[in-house]
């Protein structure tokens, strides 16, 4: 079976049709990721952007620009920013944003604590123990999330419940050898 001239000459010109269309994508999608990694530089040296200046639809960008909100103090801001991510990311991206907003209610924890707002302290100690059990449940292994987690447990446990009064004792709130975590601890006696 040979193919006239005509139809050579036709599946040629669809075969160059689809490279050509397969490069200009790939050149497109090469120049998104060039603008995202850019952008997230931009938010890497720790000057806050307005987000009219940033590509919003990017998960990659928001994580970012939330992520700086929290080393910058704006709690609210960078809660509000992680809990708009969540739609857009992937599991991965998921299990991040889960972490990370455990880390800023876990740090919320720890200064109420020190200011000795106990009841709220606990409350955030709360809800970033359940931010890191997300974290944890969507990949197991992630050490950050079991430490953090270990560390909003404690917080919680350790903090004295009702009236606060200040004692030679309570200095030393945590003495106990094992953890509040699950399961049989390893290297212990």
């Amino acid at each position: 079976m040979f193919l006239n001239r005509n139809h050579f000459i036709y599946l040629i010109s669809l075969l160059a049709l689809a490279v050509i269309t397969a490069l200009i994508f790939s050149l497109y999608t090469l120049q998104q990721q060039q603008q995202i990694n850019q952008q997230i530089l931009l938010l890497n040296k720790g000057e806050l952007v307005g987000a009219e200046q940033l590509n919003m639809q990017s998960p990659e960008v928001r994580i970012a620009y939330a992520y700086l909100q929290g080393k910058l103090n704006l709690f609210d801001e960078a809660v509000e920013t992680y809990s708009g991510t969540e739609r857009l990311a992937n599991p991965q991206q998921l299990v991040h944003i889960h972490y990370n907003l455990g880390n800023l209610y876990l740090v919320q924890a720890i200064d109420l604590a020190e200011n000795l707002s106990v009841d709220r302290a606990v409350a955030m100690a709360d809800v970033a123990k359940d931010f890191y059990r997300s974290a944890l449940k969507n990949q197991p292994s992630f050490w950050e999330a079991k430490y953090n987690l270990e560390a909003a447990q404690r917080l919680s446990r350790d903090l004295p419940l009702g009236d606060v009064t200040i004692s030679e004792e309570s200095q030393d709130a945590s003495t106990e050898l094992w953890s509040a975590m699950p399961g049989f601890p390893i290297g212990l006696p």
